[in-house]
């Protein structure tokens, strides 16, 4: 199944998106092969109570454009769905500016990582499942590890509409890292929010354009890390002994110079996956079948 992926994504950084009722975006201006445009906020609510969803990098007209998009209102909270550096350092600037409180699923959980926000401790800690409230909107929060260690998603109560932050992108696969990442706990998140099916009917990523009718998405990309995985098996039986480098030739083909790492540390995430389940085994540097 191939994944049909979205990249017409013609917001102006810094301009207001309105998505929906009560539900805008903002994107700030940090493109990059991992970012595709750039960090999607999203802002919730609005009047009295406005919700602030991944502030995004430190980045001052970031900060400026989401203060001016609510200008008249006051955010209440600051939501952030993981601590990567592209979505919650500039959760600090912001409560700054408007007093309000940070909610997160907790600190970043692997220490040493440079990818990850070391500093950020939020105020409030989110447990799957409650929902959290301000004026007329509610989320309920989603944990969904994988891509990191302390992703949350959020659905907007009433609605279909989930925040899927990057465990599900519109425009490309996420990129699994260990330690941050993790193949096992990714794949039960996706299938958690595949037992979801009749409740989210319209996805905001972190990163691309809306995604609607996701199920079949869900689908594709399940089906996508399998596919990966039977090439790594046949690799490493064709191959015997294999260094990630050699791997990552093997399995992904030719590959954006930029991206080779990324598919590496992927890569090693669906191999240690195997190592779990006794089907691949490494030697140093190397793996080979069990």
């Amino acid at each position: 199944m191939n994944i049909p992926f979205l990249r017409d994504d013609p917001l102006v950084h810094g301009q207001v998106e309105v998505i929906a009722p009560g539900v805008r975006r903002v994107l700030c201006n940090n493109p990059g092969p991992f970012t595709y445009r750039g960090t999607n906020t999203y802002l919730i609510g609005g009047g009295s109570s406005v919700a602030v969803l991944d502030p995004g990098p430190v980045d001052a007209d970031h900060l400026g454009a989401i203060l001016a998009a609510t200008a008249g209102e006051r955010i209440t909270h600051i939501l952030v769905s993981h601590t990567h550096r592209d979505h919650s350092p500039g959760a600090a600037a912001l409560q700054a500016a408007t007093g309000a409180a940070t909610y997160a699923h907790g600190p970043h959980a692997t220490p040493g990582v440079e990818s990850g926000d070391h500093a950020f401790q939020p105020d409030h800690r989110l447990p799957e499942g409650i929902p959290l409230e301000g004026g007329d909107w509610r989320v309920t929060p989603i944990f969904t590890p994988g891509h990191c260690g302390n992703h949350l998603c959020f659905a907007l109560d009433g609605t279909g509409i989930l925040f899927s932050a990057d465990h599900v992108m519109s425009w490309s696969t996420s990129v699994v890292s260990p330690p941050d990442g993790n193949m096992r706990d990714f794949m039960t998140s996706l299938a958690k929010l595949r037992a979801r099916e009749g409740q989210d009917t319209l996805y905001l990523p972190g990163h691309g354009p809306k995604l609607p009718d996701p199920m079949p998405f869900l689908d594709g990309l399940a089906e996508h890390r399998r596919r990966r995985e039977a090439r790594i098996i046949a690799a490493l039986r064709e191959g015997g002994l294999m260094a990630i480098p050699a791997l990552v030739g093997q399995v992904y083909g030719p590959l954006d110079p930029k991206l080779v790492t990324a598919a590496g540390r992927s890569l090693l995430a669906q191999l240690i996956m195997l190592e779990e389940d006794g089907v691949a085994a490494r030697e140093g540097e190397a793996w080979k079948l069990a």
